[in-house]
């Protein structure tokens, strides 16, 4: 849906603003999110961290947030695995990873083309995570922009 693009450019446009940005990769289903985080990173000069080897996200994003927040990053920008509202292993490993790393916003990253479906999606999440805004994808393709206000309208988050 587009995750691992939205937190490189959210990344990046505070990054511009002047602060001081980290990125950390905790997706380690999907094959290639670490090396399309770095890659992407390494693009707009981002440091980021992530690892080959280690296959719980929790403990990625706790090793790299504490590595961040030991060199005094102001914002540090986790990336997680996508999840649909049926797999309940992976709500509870978000769950997990945003107890390891508190974070003080949880973004919902929705891609458009899901339209009013987006409603039960962001009712999962909301349900799982306290979520603080939502970041919708691929509105450019797709004339289904109507979910963006469902999702909206059930984690009562800005757009």
């Amino acid at each position: 849906s587009g995750k691992t693009t939205s937190c490189t450019k959210l990344a990046y446009y505070y990054k511009k603003k002047g602060w001081k940005v980290g990125l950390v990769c905790a997706d380690t289903f999907r094959a290639g999110a670490f090396d399309q985080l770095k890659q992407n990173a390494t693009k707009a000069k981002i440091p980021f961290y992530g690892s080959y080897t280690e296959s719980d996200p929790a403990v990625i994003a706790e090793d790299g947030v504490r590595q961040f927040r030991e060199q005094k990053f102001e914002i540090i920008i986790v990336d997680t695995s996508g999840r649909h509202k049926q797999e309940a292993a992976l709500f509870q490993e978000m769950q997990m990873v945003a107890k390891v790393s508190a974070p003080d916003e949880v973004i919902f990253v929705m891609d458009s083309s899901i339209g009013q479906a987006a409603r039960l999606q962001a009712e999962a999440f909301q349900e799982a995570v306290d979520v603080g805004s939502v970041i919708i994808t691929k509105l450019d393709g797709h004339a289904k922009g109507g979910g963006a206000l469902s999702a909206v309208a059930a984690t009562k988050s800005p757009i």
